[in-house]
């Protein structure tokens, strides 16, 4: 990793303004139409990146971080996301960033309800089970139409866990 601070010959303390100084005047030294070096186009997109980098605010505390600590911190951090253009696509920042508070839930079913609910669910489940094996054993329909125990032993289950855990 280059230090851009040391390309441009400038303090880690120092301003855009002489950030952009030291660019120009590097910059008149090393560009491929003044200087004929094979070198100086490399250099010259290092010293590119470097006011690049500097003279923008975030990116220069991510690259600030990355010199003090290293790569891990500022790889892990998430990326800053940049709003839409259009304002019908930006996402409203407070329901995006909203946490509830421990002990707090989501969502408060009314037991009543909720429990009306979870009772349909439990009958429906039975009623999957029980119509095609009464239908089986009076030999009304074939075997195919068993496949209905699937999802009747699903709701069943996920309805008793229900009841179980309170939830």
């Amino acid at each position: 990793m280059y230090d851009f601070y040391k390309i441009l010959g400038v303090e880690r303390n120092a301003t855009v303004s002489q950030i952009k100084l030291a660019y120009r005047k590097k910059a008149k030294l090393y560009h491929p139409d003044v200087n004929a070096s094979a070198s100086a186009h490399d250099f010259f997109t290092v010293l590119n990146a470097a006011n690049d980098t500097l003279c923008n605010e975030k990116k220069r505390k991510r690259y600030d971080l990355k010199l003090e600590y290293g790569k891990s911190i500022v790889e892990n951090s998430s990326p800053v996301q940049q709003p839409h253009r259009d304002p019908a696509y930006r996402r409203n920042q407070e329901k995006e960033s909203y946490q509830p508070k421990p002990g707090e839930k989501d969502f408060e079913p009314s037991h009543p309800l909720f429990r009306f609910f979870l009772f349909s669910i439990l009958f429906i489940g039975m009623l999957c089970i029980f119509i095609p094996s009464l239908a089986v054993y009076h030999n009304a329909i074939n075997f195919g139409v068993l496949i209905l125990f699937i999802p009747g032993y699903f709701m069943i289950r996920d309805v008793v866990k229900s009841i179980l855990l309170g939830e």
